[in-house]
């Protein structure tokens, strides 16, 4: 197969685990409108997903990863026009930052200046004023997406965008209600529901998605995306709360009894794991930039192992945890352009499993 051809081809088995992965944990969230699939199977995105989610949805990287694929699927813009006028104060505005920061540049600068219109939504129709600076960004009105925001953004996020903060004049009907957290998946905002946005309901929620595998504090920021001090700190009140328990170092570590969250949190036998979303759509959106972005160029055998070879060294803590791809001096990879393809497969199909 000719490389054009192969890296086309992956991208589009790339996307479509991306956008199946985004629309069931928005579907879990509650988030109405009959939708179709990238796979082309008519879903209804307000009804529970067919079987139970085998991951805590992760809400801030669900949010930036959705406004980097309205290119992909304008419907999208809806949804998250809808979802973050009831549900933004469930967000947390500083991880949002945080984690957007750790985009490349290139995607970067279109990120922020979407993000800044979903800050608009949230502080001018959901009235959360927290979203103020990153709100600043944005040039217009929150129900628009003005063509002269950057060339290659949508004309809108999608028909809800449309004018000002009301819905489009074709329907009065809201596509999203407030978030309903009653899936397991939706773990993180049950805490944060429960006792507030911040660092410590999430490290809380991370614990338990790890089970009986006690994380550090390095573990804690890279997972959550806060820095290591307010983890530190954060990790330390719990564990003095005796809501956590510690363990001695080196390096201190930390852990939570499921046993006896699960009763309080009416939850199963084991909470869904902690699957580093941010990380693997990350990967995604970066694959799919490069295929785009090749398409009109000439592409070699060698140019295809050598780029691939990149992102997939850029974006190791996306194979990171699972068995999906290992590579390192002790494993020599001989041919760059198979091990690419064979590693995009695995993570779409991982992807398939665990969401």
């Amino acid at each position: 197969m000719e490389p054009h051809a192969e890296l086309a081809q992956l991208a589009d088995r790339l996307r479509d685990a991306l956008l199946s992965v985004v629309w069931r944990q928005w579907r879990v969230l509650g988030a109405g409108a009959a939708s179709r699939s990238a796979r082309g199977r008519a879903s209804d995105a307000g009804t529970p997903p067919s079987r139970p989610l085998q991951s805590l949805v992760d809400p801030e990287a669900l949010v930036l990863v959705s406004l980097l694929l309205l290119d992909h699927e304008r419907r999208l813009g809806d949804l998250l026009h809808d979802w973050g006028a009831r549900n933004a104060d469930l967000l947390s505005v500083q991880r949002v930052k945080n984690l957007m920061a750790d985009y490349p540049a290139p995607v970067r600068v279109l990120l922020t200046r979407r993000v800044a219109w979903f800050a608009a939504v949230a502080r001018d129709v959901g009235k959360d004023l927290r979203w103020r600076s990153l709100a600043q960004a944005w040039p217009g009105s929150p129900g628009s997406w003005p063509d002269h925001v950057e060339d290659h953004a949508p004309d809108s996020p999608g028909a809800r965008a449309q004018g000002v903060h009301a819905p489009a004049a074709a329907s009065t009907k809201t596509r999203a209600t407030r978030a309903r957290l009653v899936a397991d998946a939706t773990l993180m905002l049950r805490l944060r529901l429960g006792l507030g946005v911040g660092v410590k309901s999430d490290l809380i929620a991370v614990l338990l998605a790890r089970g009986t595998v006690s994380a550090t504090v390095r573990d804690l920021a890279e997972a959550t995306g806060y820095t290591v001090a307010a983890v530190r700190r954060a990790a330390d009140d719990l564990a003095a709360a005796r809501l956590i328990a510690s363990r001695d170092g080196p390096p201190a570590s930390y852990l939570v009894s499921y046993e006896a969250w699960a009763p309080l949190l009416g939850m199963a036998a084991a909470a869904p794991r902690w699957a580093n979303w941010h990380n693997r759509f990350q990967f995604a959106t970066a694959f799919l930039q490069w295929a785009a972005t090749a398409r009109p160029r000439p592409l070699s055998d060698y140019a295809f192992g050598a780029h691939g070879r990149e992102l997939l060294e850029q974006h190791r803590a996306a194979f990171a945890h699972d068995p999906m791809a290992v590579w390192s001096a002790h494993t020599p990879i001989h041919d760059w352009r198979a091990f690419v393809g064979q590693s995009v497969r695995s993570l779409a199909t991982w992807m398939d499993e665990m969401a």
